[in-house]
């Protein structure tokens, strides 16, 4: 009986892991390098931790169940409720805190581009601080990721502030925020037109349903931020504090230059619990959905304990961010360019254990042969791997304590001391 893998979820092969290994392992060492410090959680939790501000719409793409306790549980659909957690079990943990992540995530929802129903994300989030240099360190830090894996020209983080968003709802008299808020982020998948007649359909006047099409339309400069709502704003200046504030953040994001930045009202983020700065990160030709996304999220600890704690962070999945250094050209497997296959005759077999012992403690990758097949045949499967050196190893070799160094790229070989290669080969841990 043939068992086919479930829709929406992935087999990962060897060249499959291995890019994604580097490209998780570089996101967590700059994630360090900004004093950031990695936690774990269950990949099960009580339905009632989602229940508590996480939308309807993420409840119902959940892969819940009743357990045999009878208790309602899930999946991680996402991982901030958790390290929330984590930091309200636990009063002893000096702050600012910064952690990191990188669970798995389960999402029941409709596979596409980008999107699938299991993924691993990275997580990073900033607690116990709320002022525009922690809003730019979280920015800083996920553009300073992008920079880090080859995509410094390929994207742009586009931001928006919440509170400014429902300040400007208010002064247009604009009562469904929630639903409007949905409508507007919904924005770039839908028709001007459908967007004007969702927005009229929940109560919102012709004038100003008019006055959101203009300031969602498009993307701008941070500079051009009060001339753009100004109408609005009027001369009462009610917004100015949310301005002065956004502008702060954005030009310490400049500042450091590990990203482009440019305000876009459209980006809301669809979780509720975001209570000031949301930011996405988009590639710069707009192929894709967005590659990450995040912000500011005060009043979840308040939620699920009896603390504030200030907060904002973000989430990065590796599907979008796959296809964008896949298209950069930038996502491969050249471990065995760098590795070496070893290809023994006679009766040498005990040379050859040691050889590969010897560069394995000196952190080189190498496969040992293990069958007794010609050594054509060994350098043609060597080859048909993707090994770029084989090892070479006969009775003149065991008998000099060397190695012939076949170059299956160039078309070259020469006899090598093996302490001699040792020395001057490149490290698995380099790449």
């Amino acid at each position: 009986m043939k068992v086919d893998r479930i829709k929406g979820f992935r087999d990962q092969y060897p060249e499959d892991m291995e890019p994604r290994k580097k490209m998780f392992s570089k996101a967590e060492t700059t994630a360090e390098l900004f004093g950031f410090g990695k936690i774990d959680y269950p990949s099960l939790e009580y339905l009632d931790l989602y229940r508590i501000k996480s939308g309807d719409e993420l409840l119902s793409q959940t892969f819940s169940f009743t357990d045999r306790g009878g208790r309602e549980v899930t999946m991680l659909p996402e991982a901030t409720p958790s390290t929330v957690r984590l930091l309200t079990a636990r009063k002893d943990i000096p702050r600012p805190v910064r952690w990191y992540s990188l669970p798995k995530i389960w999402r029941y929802e409709e596979p596409q581009s980008g999107r699938l129903r299991e993924h691993f994300q990275f997580n990073a989030d900033i607690f116990g601080v709320d002022t525009p240099e922690a809003d730019a360190e979280i920015i800083n830090l996920a553009g300073s990721i992008l920079s880090n894996l080859g995509l410094k020209s390929a994207f742009e983080i586009h931001i928006n502030d919440r509170v400014m968003m429902d300040g400007i709802l208010k002064i247009l008299e604009i009562e469904n925020t929630e639903r409007v808020f949905t409508i507007i982020d919904r924005f770039r998948k839908t028709s001007r037109e459908e967007f004007l007649t969702l927005l009229k359909e929940n109560g919102v006047s012709g004038k100003g349903a008019d006055i959101l099409l203009k300031i969602v339309d498009s993307p701008f400069e941070i500079q051009d931020l009060k001339s753009k709502i100004s109408e609005i704003n009027g001369k009462s200046g009610v917004l100015n504090d949310r301005i002065e504030r956004l502008s702060k953040t954005c030009e310490i994001v400049r500042s450091y230059g590990s990203a482009r930045i440019v305000v876009d009202f459209s980006v809301i983020r669809g979780i509720s619990y975001y209570t000031g700065i949301v930011f996405e990160a988009f590639d710069s030709m707009g192929q894709f959905r967005s590659i990450l996304g995040g912000g500011r999220y005060d009043n979840l600890a308040r939620l699920m304990s009896n603390q504030d704690i200030p907060a904002v962070g973000f989430g990065m999945g590796d599907v979008v961010l796959e296809l964008l250094m896949k298209r950069e050209q930038v996502w491969a497997d050249n471990r065995k360019e760098s590795s070496y296959a070893i290809c023994s005759m006679g009766n040498t077999g005990k040379y050859s254990t040691e050889v590969a012992r010897k560069l394995r403690e000196n952190g080189i990758v190498c496969i040992d042969e293990l069958s007794s097949r010609g050594l054509s045949q060994q350098i043609r499967s060597a080859e048909s791997q993707g090994y770029r050196y084989v090892l070479i190893i006969g009775e003149r070799e065991k008998e000099r304590g060397t190695v012939t160094l076949r170059d299956l790229q160039e078309s070259s070989q020469s006899e090598k001391d093996l302490d001699d290669l040792i020395r001057n080969a490149k490290k698995y841990q380099e790449f």
